[in-house]
C-alpha cells in the first residue's frame, strides 16, 4: 500500500457526500444483518439521517453501533450515535429540509423520531487509474491517514 495525501482524498469524499441524497445502511444485532436505503445529509465526513424508535435499524444500532453505509463505489464503516430528536438537533433541523423537504415535513415532528449520526472509521473507494488498472483508496479519519492499494490478482 502506498501512502497518499489525506486532505486530497478527504475533500474528494466530502464532495461526493455533499451530492449524495441516499445511501444503503447496513446494521447488525443478534447475528442478523439487515440493509435499507436512508435519506442522508452530512457535515464533513459525518453522515446523518432520521429514523423512528420502533424501526429495526434503531434497535440494531442501540445493540450494536457498528454500521456500514455505501453508495456507488464508496463504502463507509463507522460508529452510529443516537443524537436526539430532529427538531432539537440544530444542524439537522437547518439542513435536512434543504435536501429532503418531504421527509422532514412528514416525519421529523413525530414523537419517536430520532437523528442518527455516523462517524466514519474507514472509507474505501474503488477506482481505476489512468491506465484502467483497478485500485482501492482508503481513508482512515481517526488516524488522518490515506492509502492506495492496487487490486492485482494472478490469473
Amino acid at each position: 500500500m502506498k501512502k497518499i495525501d489525506f486532505e486530497v482524498l478527504q475533500k474528494e469524499i466530502i464532495d461526493f457526500l455533499n451530492g449524495m441524497d441516499h445511501m444503503v445502511l447496513s446494521t447488525c444485532s443478534d447475528n442478523r444483518v439487515t440493509a435499507r436505503i436512508v435519506s442522508v445529509i452530512n457535515v464533513g465526513l459525518k453522515i446523518l439521517f432520521q429514523t423512528d424508535k420502533d424501526f429495526l435499524k434503531y434497535r440494531q444500532i442501540k445493540e450494536n453501533p457498528n454500521v456500514a453505509l455505501c453508495s456507488g463505489n464508496v463504502q463507509i464503516e463507522g460508529r452510529a450515535k443516537i443524537a436526539g430528536h430532529p427538531l432539537e438537533h440544530h444542524f439537522f433541523k437547518e439542513n435536512y429540509p434543504k435536501r429532503h423537504a418531504g421527509s422532514f415535513r412528514k416525519y421529523s415532528h413525530m414523537r419517536d423520531e430520532v437523528v442518527i449520526e455516523v462517524e466514519p472509521s474507514l472509507i474505501t473507494l474503488w477506482k481505476y487509474d489512468n491506465e484502467n488498472k483497478p485500485l482501492r483508496e482508503y481513508l482512515m479519519p481517526d488516524e488522518r491517514k490515506a492509502y492506495r492499494d492496487y487490486y492485482e490478482k494472478v490469473q
